[in-house]
């Protein structure tokens, strides 16, 4: 039967999953990029790639650190501490690297359009995540109050 801890259970190894792909992917960028300059309609400048390359490497930093958090995240809600002012600091750093990814996919619009779309889809979640942050912190206010009183 499914129940709450097989799903944190899921969402754990889902993570993990994520991490090797990001890992997997930032070894792979440079025949990507390759393969990207292949198939480019028009001819690409090496200059640009490189550029390009960077970006989507310094994409890979907060992807990381945020997949990092949100497993720590996990792991507390597995151990069952989820009011707990850890949990707060953690969505507040996926809510940030949130908003550095779309900063740096802003910059990446000038060689793919689909990297502006891209970077408000990821602002759009930063804000959700901090809202859900806010949330979780007047939660941990209320535990805290409640543990003192009789």
């Amino acid at each position: 039967m499914w129940n709450p801890k097989k799903s944190v259970q899921l969402s754990l190894i889902c993570t993990k999953i994520v991490i090797l792909m990001v890992v997997a992917c930032a070894a792979a960028l440079p025949s990507l990029i390759d393969r990207y300059a292949e198939y480019a309609l028009v001819p690409v400048e090496t200059s640009s790639l490189h550029m390009f390359m960077a970006i989507l490497y310094l994409c890979c930093v907060p992807a990381m650190a945020a997949l990092a958090c949100l497993h720590m995240l996990l792991g507390n809600i597995k151990n069952e501490k989820v009011f707990i002012t850890r949990n707060v600091k953690l969505l507040r750093i996926i809510s940030w690297c949130c908003f550095a990814a779309s900063l740096v996919l802003t910059f990446a619009v000038r060689y793919y359009l689909v990297f502006g779309m891209m970077s408000v889809a990821i602002a759009f979640v930063g804000l959700i995540l901090r809202v859900v942050k806010n949330v979780i912190e007047q939660a941990v206010v209320i535990k805290a109050e409640n543990d003192y009183t009789i």
